[in-house]
């Protein structure tokens, strides 16, 4: 019985992934949902799944763990909010997700989820093209709200990056075209979703990781991979394993592995190029936005700090100020606005800079500010570990679709988390641990030797290719 809520935590991950940003509040209570199924289903098993995966997961896990500590002595100290305990809460429910074995289970990425995260960006496009068209929304929002000096644009601009890169993976992995379509519509439309909610770091961190995809897969060792690893490749059915035997005499295929493999590597870097090309062109979108820096930064140089990036830079600077002053223990979460008046008390900030914001605007300062030194290494190694870790492993040939996922998820919150706090809303919270989790542990696969029924085990290595 436990084995059937597994199609189930998959399928509410997948619908996660539609509803994201296109269904106002739904999409949190579906991730606890898929959470409590994953959980449901490998429950009977989870401490060999989590023993066997731990080494896999610890680049997530133990970082994770150590930032979510810091949370809970605050609280316990009465140093930071009770309701940080959500976050807690949130973090501890994804990783032990991750722990189990649920998400390296059938099915793969390519059937449901990576098709509902190319129909999530469909969808969120869809909706900021009705903002901007019929309500007049300059940056639209979704359904997450507006304020007089602030809006939900840059959380919906980010996650609407991520759904279009999962579509990206998806057209470089699905093997029939109609996905591989369905990709390269999730793919524009997310791009063009954020490109209409004009969000800057959200082109910071697209770039970076089509980039850090692109690193990759440009060392990928194609010619010499394992049967295994070709059935994550550009373009390869996964219905064709290793070479067929008849009477004991194996068919020889109809063309050269190492021909098939350029052909798929030649693919990947046309795509690549395009998802380049998208990304830039949403820049070029922005360009008024992006103009508008260097005379901004003159501006905050010359003492005027009344401007979108004259406040991100007295706030990055007070946050600096803060971490320094407090570097073993941090001011607190969410104390940083009490430590600005503070600075102004003390003098070292000057009287006439007003600071309208009362947080860092940089997931990275803000935790220097607000734990100290080892609040700041543990959140980015959170960030910054898992993106490395894939990289490695797919570079060495490791790679598959999950962990093209990966990659590109955690980079993209790693560029994100450079210029806005991911972690001030409960929709960012749950996408990153969430979305992170799933994919890094569906990249390593089945956790113990006793996966579910029906999970086929891993083929034979086929013989090398000649020359």
């Amino acid at each position: 019985m436990p084995q059937a809520f597994g199609p189930v935590a998959h399928g509410l991950f997948g619908l996660y992934l539609i509803s994201l940003l296109a269904l106002p509040r739904a999409p949190t209570s579906i991730a606890g949902l898929a959470c409590l199924a994953g959980l449901a289903a490998g429950f009977h098993q989870w401490r060999d799944d989590a023993r066997a995966g731990f080494r896999h997961m610890a680049v997530l896990v133990v970082p994770a763990a150590v930032y979510l500590m810091h949370i809970v002595l605050q609280i316990l100290a009465g140093v930071a909010a009770p309701h940080l305990a959500s976050q807690v809460l949130i973090g501890l429910l994804t990783l032990a997700l991750g722990l189990s074995g649920v998400p390296g289970r059938l099915p793969d990425v390519r059937r449901w989820i990576l098709p509902a995260a190319a129909l999530g960006a469909i969808a969120s496009c869809l909706l900021a093209l009705y903002q901007l068209w019929v309500l007049d929304i300059l940056r639209p929002y979704g359904w997450l709200g507006g304020a007089a000096i602030g809006n939900g644009a840059i959380k919906f601009g980010d996650l609407s990056a991520v759904q279009a890169l999962l579509a990206f993976v998806l057209v470089l992995t699905a093997a029939d075209k109609a996905r591989r379509l369905l990709g390269l519509l999730g793919l524009f439309c997310g791009v063009l979703a954020l490109a209409l909610t004009q969000t800057r770091g959200g082109i910071l961190g697209l770039l970076l990781a089509v980039g850090v995809l692109g690193w990759a897969l440009s060392a990928r060792r194609w010619s010499n991979a394992t049967d295994r690893d070709r059935n994550d490749y550009p373009g390869h059915d996964p219905g064709h394993h290793a070479e067929p035997v008849r009477q004991g005499k194996a068919v020889p295929v109809t063309a050269s592995p190492v021909k098939r493999g350029g052909h798929r590597r030649a693919t990947s870097l046309a795509v690549m190029a395009l998802a380049v090309l998208l990304s830039l062109s949403a820049a070029a979108f922005m360009q008024d936005r992006f103009a508008s820096i260097e005379p901004q930064v003159q501006r905050y140089l010359r003492g005027d700090i009344d401007s979108e990036v004259g406040q991100r830079l007295a706030l990055w600077r007070a946050a600096l100020l803060a971490g320094i002053h407090q570097p073993l223990t941090g001011v607190g979460f969410g104390r940083f606005e009490n430590e600005l008046k503070r600075q102004s008390a003390a003098g070292l900030t000057p009287a006439s800079e007003k600071i309208l914001y009362g947080q860092a605007h940089s997931e990275y300062l803000s935790a220097f500010a607000e734990a100290g030194v080892t609040g700041f290494v543990a959140l980015t190694l959170m960030f910054v570990a898992p993106m490395i870790a894939m990289l490695r492993q797919i570079r060495a040939g490791r790679g598959s679709p999950a962990a093209l996922a990966a990659l590109v998820t955690s980079a993209a919150f790693a560029g994100f988390a450079l210029t806005d706090d991911m972690f001030d809303r409960q929709i960012t919270v749950i996408a990153f641990f969430f979305l992170n989790a799933w994919f890094l542990r569906a990249a390593w696969g089945p956790g113990s030797g006793s996966e579910t029924a029906g999970a086929r085990p891993a083929p034979r290595r086929p013989p090398e290719v000649a020359g």
